[in-house]
């Protein structure tokens, strides 16, 4: 089961996974796909062709531009940024308000504008 918000906008050829919360006002768009038990929040944009990993939590009011992974069990804080192609790996986590615009590796976490890794 999948619990979506009536104002939730989630395009015909997104594929989302069972378990998965998709919160008001947000926006899933073509050819995204967003895996099991995901939280998709109060409205975050997820953009075209991104892919969310399974427990990955997305944050209110981020955006994901196209072509955006997102790992297994990864936060991406209220507010994010995340620009085209980026590849972010599983168990990181991004601050809130940062804006991504490298690769992290699996378990990184990244702060600020522009985001840069922290231990």
């Amino acid at each position: 089961a999948r619990v979506r918000h009536p104002s939730a906008t989630v395009s015909r050829r997104a594929e989302v996974g069972a378990g998965v919360y998709l919160g008001a006002r947000c926006v899933v768009n073509i050819r995204a796909a967003i895996r099991d038990h995901a939280i998709i929040n109060t409205g975050a944009i997820i953009e075209h062709e991104c892919r969310i990993g399974a427990n990955a939590h997305i944050g209110p009011g981020a955006v994901l531009c196209g072509n955006v992974t997102v790992g297994d069990g990864t936060l991406v804080g209220a507010g994010a940024r995340v620009i085209p192609g980026v590849q972010i790996g599983a168990g990181c986590v991004v601050g809130a308000g940062a804006v991504v615009v490298r690769d992290m590796p699996d378990g990184s976490r990244a702060v600020g504008v522009p985001a840069r890794l922290r231990g």
